[in-house]
């Protein structure tokens, strides 16, 4: 008996020690997989000799559009193959009428840096004709009339305004001529072929129904004090958003009612992106929309517009809460080849992941991804899927700072302004905050609003430019180690829109896949570059890229070299020169 114990003992301490031993390597497996990549952004806006200060003061009453902040977009106006920098801005309310009859001050315009390729850039404004003087918000870079040189959309608190590049370095401003001088109040807008004409749409985010002579004011007596504060949204009625259809002849036509746009109430909105979701060849559009449902309008290929959200999974977040959509990002985070979404929000509520499925429908992952407890106290605004280190799997960038600047006076402790943030995708089953190593601007207060990704330096890295409420724009280089080599991509429309705003790119190397996209529109009020830079990981042998264009068509490209730059050219199918960008 005394021996049959001792074995038994001895068995069971052997199994013990077995099952922590198993234990201890499965924690280190899952320590290694979540060990951050050398990840390093560094603020360089000074030394790039960008200048743009962001204005919009706040007036005693506290008008909401002021506190909304403004776009940046990333657009190769010269087509020297750098992308060049526009910063929209706004301007005090009490202005308005001064800036009417006073002579231009360039610092209150829009701005147009132009990339030297020296790693620093010239605001060339005032001589390409892009001197605008309104609060402008959203941006969208796209070239509509076909002729190899983007042009530019501004959405604005009031008309809108489109500029045609003239291919020689200026803007023509078109808004009246071409019939897209939406006076309302825009907010994030996009390019897209909507018809599948090859010619590229608009659609324009609209906010709220309030304009210069209609404006609600909030106040509140605080200790026998009249306290003013921007009113909730959700008290506003909301603007129908714009659908314009390219004529091909410079102008465009106002297709919203016949699109299907006003078969909801109108509703309050702030993001919008452009994807092809059901897969069937025409383009479809998201919008996020501030403290009521989001909106999945799905294209039915002959011009008209239904609102899926609700049966897509996209109207509410997981608990059926309607959110305060702000930003709104895609991509396949997770290497399956569906369009996924991420949605920044409101102080107090969580961001939202919502992930692809497939067959139209999609789930509120945010949670078990690892993004839910970090944005419960954060409010955020822009927001752009980027590869940071190049190992193939997108991660994600948040910019946050809240829109009440007087929340102590009304009992609240909530930030105003607020540190941005920095999510490392663990090949593709959740992200890691790693903000705080990833350089300092990371763990500065900022009241953050719109950014845009690019190669500014054409090194291999994707590189952020962030905008600011009242405060001064960021430009911020990668420079992470470089472990991994990435390839960057020019698409060129033919029978597509030249911009082939939609395509849909396969990138293979032995077994992996990746997916990107050319986008429309990205963040909030703002414009990445067309350049796709993507990250190859492990991968150094030649690669095969199979771009599915708008419409649906698909070709493939092989023997892709690691590290080169190309431009691949719709229905040649032919392996064009390539240039290094990286050792």
């Amino acid at each position: 008996m005394t021996s049959f114990l001792s074995n038994r003992t001895i068995r069971s301490v052997c199994l013990a020690a077995f099952c922590g031993l198993l234990l201890f390597l499965m924690n280190c497996s899952l320590f290694a997989e979540e060990k951050p990549s050398a990840i390093s952004f560094q603020d360089v806006t000074n030394a790039a000799q960008i200048a743009f200060q962001h204005r919009s003061p706040v007036t005693v009453k506290r008008h909401l559009h002021l506190m909304m902040g403004s776009g940046v977009g990333w657009i190769d106006f010269d087509r020297d193959g750098y992308p060049d920098l526009y910063c929209a801005q706004g301007e005090a309310w009490s202005n308005v009428e001064l800036k009417q009859s006073q002579p231009v001050d360039i610092a209150l315009s829009n701005r147009l840096y132009w990339n030297r390729r020296n790693s620093q850039f010239q605001d060339v404004t005032a001589v390409s004709g892009l001197t605008v003087l309104n609060y402008s918000m959203g941006i969208a870079v796209g070239d509509y009339n076909h002729d190899g040189f983007d042009d530019l959309y501004v959405s604005a608190f009031g008309r809108n305004l489109l500029y045609c590049n003239q291919g020689d370095g200026t803007f023509s401003e078109v808004s009246s001529a071409a019939h897209v001088d939406d006076p309302g109040y825009g907010a994030s807008c996009t390019w897209a072929d909507l018809n599948g004409d090859g010619l590229l749409d608009l659609y324009v985010v609209n906010y709220l129904e309030i304009d210069r002579e209609h404006y609600p004011i909030c106040s509140r007596r605080v200790d026998g004090a009249r306290v003013y504060f921007i009113c909730h949204p959700r008290y506003v009625p909301g603007q129908y958003d714009v659908v314009y259809l390219n004529l091909g002849n410079g102008a465009f036509l106002d297709i919203s009612q016949k699109a299907g746009l006003h078969s909801e109430p109108a509703r309050q909105g702030l993001g919008v992106f452009a994807a092809d979701f059901d897969q069937d060849g025409d383009m479809d559009l998201y919008v996020a929309n501030d403290s009521v449902a989001n909106q999945l309008w799905i294209n039915d290929g002959q011009g008209v517009f239904i609102d899926q959200a609700l049966v897509a999974g996209l109207a509410f977040n997981r608990t059926g809460d309607r959110e305060a959509g702000m930003g709104l990002a895609g991509a396949d985070y997770n290497g399956d080849g569906e369009v996924d979404l991420f949605v920044t929000n409101y102080f107090g509520e969580t961001n939202t992941l919502y992930r692809n499925e497939g067959a139209l429908f999609f789930l509120d992952v945010t949670d078990e991804t690892g993004l839910a407890s970090p944005s419960r106290a954060r409010l955020g605004f822009g927001t752009s899927f980027l590869d940071a280190n190049n190992d193939g799997w997108e991660d994600l960038f948040v910019t946050n700072g809240h829109v009440h600047d007087r929340l102590s006076q009304l009992g609240k402790t909530e930030p105003y302004e607020q540190e941005p943030q920095l999510f490392l995708n663990l090949a593709g089953s959740r992200f890691a905050d790693v903000s705080k190593q990833s350089g300092e601007f990371f763990q500065t207060k900022q009241v953050g609003r719109g950014c845009a990704v690019a190669d500014f330096n054409q090194d291999g890295l994707v590189d952020l430019a962030i905008s600011h409420l009242d405060e001064r724009l960021v430009l911020l280089e990668n420079r992470s180690q470089r472990t991994h080599p990435s390839l960057a991509l020019q698409l060129v429309g033919t029978t597509s829109n030249r911009s082939a705003i939609g395509a849909v790119l396969e990138v293979t190397c032995d077994s992996r896949k990746i997916t990107r996209l050319r986008k429309g529109s990205s963040s909030y009020l703002s414009a990445d570059e067309a350049w796709l830079t993507c990250g190859l990981g492990d991968c150094r042998s030649p690669v095969t890229v199979k771009v599915r264009w708008p419409g649906g068509k698909t070709e493939n490209w092989t023997g892709l070299q690691p590290g080169g730059r190309y431009t691949l050219i719709e229905g040649t199918s032919v392996l064009p020169d390539q240039s290094q960008i990286q050792p």
